[in-house]
């Protein structure tokens, strides 16, 4: 199956589950609309899509992981929302359409958010012991959902972006390092997931954390050219934040070209990682290239 069409059969599973895990709470608070409205809008899936086709390659089933990539999911969209308040980068539109707190407001938006971080916790560690998975993995998931949702991870890196705003003398090494956290940290648990309740041997686990910290960082680099060189219509939501908010970016540092270079390099080095296991992560060396095909 052509790489596309598998992202889009992902993609509608993701979405459908989604969906139904979060009904129930129609009919127990009113921040409902607000969380549905968030999570429902159409987005590329990415994140759980890595931790459906990493556990499928081990296992070569996928069902019974399908609430862990949806919980990536909204630990995902807890970010967006919060990402966009007007407290921190005063976005006017995500995936299309307007923000969250555009149209609930910003206090909605901001218990919104918590309400998925928190759910996404629930979801874990209920569907873990529902699915019969060991104890001590569901326990190391957990803890990776914490490393990635707290200060090793989605905080941590915002605020270094939000420290290092308007700072001239800011080094590649850095800019790394933020990147590694605000997007990293998700991709990086995205794939991690899979190989923990997969059951790898430690050396296939260290090397699928490899690509996923490698190819996390070039998402972002990715993101952060099209951030210059796309539209608003293109990309669903605003262009040009980082240079209306002074962050700092390899394009800023480096220019579009050299960027372009750093992410594709970042690529391929993320796919030698699981070259010593032949096909098996196959669909995981597509994904990575297909990223890198929205900046040539």
């Amino acid at each position: 199956m052509k790489i596309e069409l598998y992202i889009e059969e992902k993609r509608k599973l993701i979405n459908n589950a989604l969906e139904a895990m979060i009904l129930p709470l129609k009919e127990q608070s009113p921040l409902y609309p607000a969380i549905s409205y968030a999570l429902l809008l159409p987005g590329k899936r990415i994140r759980p899509i890595l931790t459906l086709s990493t556990y499928d390659a081990i296992k070569g089933n996928e069902k019974d992981i399908i609430p862990f990539a949806c919980a990536v999911e909204m630990l995902h969209t807890y970010s967006l929302i919060h990402d966009d308040l007007p407290i921190m980068d005063n976005s006017d539109t995500r995936r299309g359409k307007p923000t969250c707190h555009k149209v609930y407001g910003s206090d909605m938006a901001l218990l919104a958010g918590d309400a998925l971080l928190s759910l996404s916790f629930d979801i874990v560690s209920s569907s873990g012991f529902k699915n019969n998975f060991e104890a001590q993995k569901i326990i190391q998931v957990i803890q990776d959902f914490a490393v990635a949702s707290g200060i090793r991870g989605l905080v941590g890196g915002q605020v270094m972006d939000m420290v290092t705003m308007n700072d001239s003398d800011i080094d590649k090494e850095t800019i790394f390092y933020i990147e590694s956290m605000k997007t990293g940290s998700l991709i990086r648990l995205a794939v991690r997931i899979g190989g923990i309740l997969g059951g790898i041997s430690e050396e296939e686990f260290t090397a699928l954390t490899k690509f996923s910290e490698n190819f996390g960082v070039s998402y972002q680099v990715i993101d952060d050219i099209l951030d210059v060189t796309s539209t608003a219509e293109i990309l669903g939501k605003d262009i040009e934040k980082d240079k209306k908010n002074r962050k700092a970016t390899l394009v800023a540092l480096f220019g579009v070209e050299k960027a372009k270079e750093i992410a594709s390099d970042l690529i391929y080095k993320s796919i030698d990682f699981l070259k010593p296991f032949g096909e098996k992560y196959k669909v995981l060396e597509d994904i990575a290239i297909l990223s890198l095909g929205r900046v040539k």
